[in-house]
């Protein structure tokens, strides 16, 4: 299943494509200060797909350094959250952009900063997907 959306000024699409319905996902809110400041309603699965096509964008590192934060250059919507995993960009999408996002499962509060580095690494592997960005 395919599901699109974009950003607030529309210069980002989104495409996110997962192999169960969107009911049964549920966006995961961090309750960190980094995160409180951009809100998002983060949703992952190692088997979805999320492509980012746009144009500009700025990437912001999290507290301790580990993950890529995507926002739009325009409007400063985040777009997603990845990391290099073995040569390959893993990563979350922002379901709030998603068109449909209504479908989503209730969402959850998560506490990452109180995980090792190791933890999060291996929690993150384990839960994100693939993450291709496109600028045009």
């Amino acid at each position: 299943m395919i599901h699109k959306g974009s950003c607030s000024c529309k210069r980002w699409q989104v495409e996110v494509e997962v192999t169960k319905p969107l009911d049964e996902f549920n966006p995961r809110s961090c309750d960190c200060d980094y995160c409180k400041n951009s809100p998002s309603a983060i949703i992952s699965d190692p088997n979805m797909r999320v492509e980012l096509v746009g144009g500009e964008f700025t990437i912001h590192k999290n507290g301790d350094q580990l993950a890529n934060f995507y926002y739009c250059d325009s409007c400063g919507d985040l777009l997603a959250v990845g990391r290099d995993f073995n040569n390959q960009l893993r990563g979350a999408a922002n379901a709030n952009l998603l068109r449909d996002s209504s479908q989503l499962g209730q969402a959850i509060s998560v506490q990452p900063r109180l995980l090792s580095i190791d933890e999060k690494l291996d929690r993150w592997g384990k839960l994100w997907g693939q993450l291709n960005v496109y600028k045009i």
